[in-house]
């Protein structure tokens, strides 16, 4: 796929700044999760759950790929779906 330079630097910073977010810790007790996402990660280890995104900021991180192992596909309503198994990141 080309990209525009123009482009391409805008999926680079979103994809950065959305992946800066679901990688942060989450502090909130495993029972909070069921509220809001589906728990994708042990529930002994909820700090581990990628960070539920603004639904209009999913199709963009969706296009960006995985860019880690702590990153995840994410559905319409901004839940993580499933976890990245292999993260290729983007090729610039």
């Amino acid at each position: 796929m080309t990209m525009t330079p123009h482009l391409r630097q805008a999926v680079l910073v979103s994809a950065l700044l959305v992946t800066a977010a679901a990688a942060q810790a989450q502090t909130l007790l495993p029972d909070r999760y069921a509220k809001s996402c589906p728990l994708l990660v042990p529930v002994d280890a909820p700090y581990l759950q990628p960070k539920r995104l603004k639904p209009d900021e999913v199709a963009l991180k969706n296009a960006a790929g995985c860019l880690s192992p702590a990153d995840a596909v994410y559905g319409r309503d901004g839940c993580p779906t499933k976890l990245c198994p292999n993260p290729k990141g983007l090729s610039l």
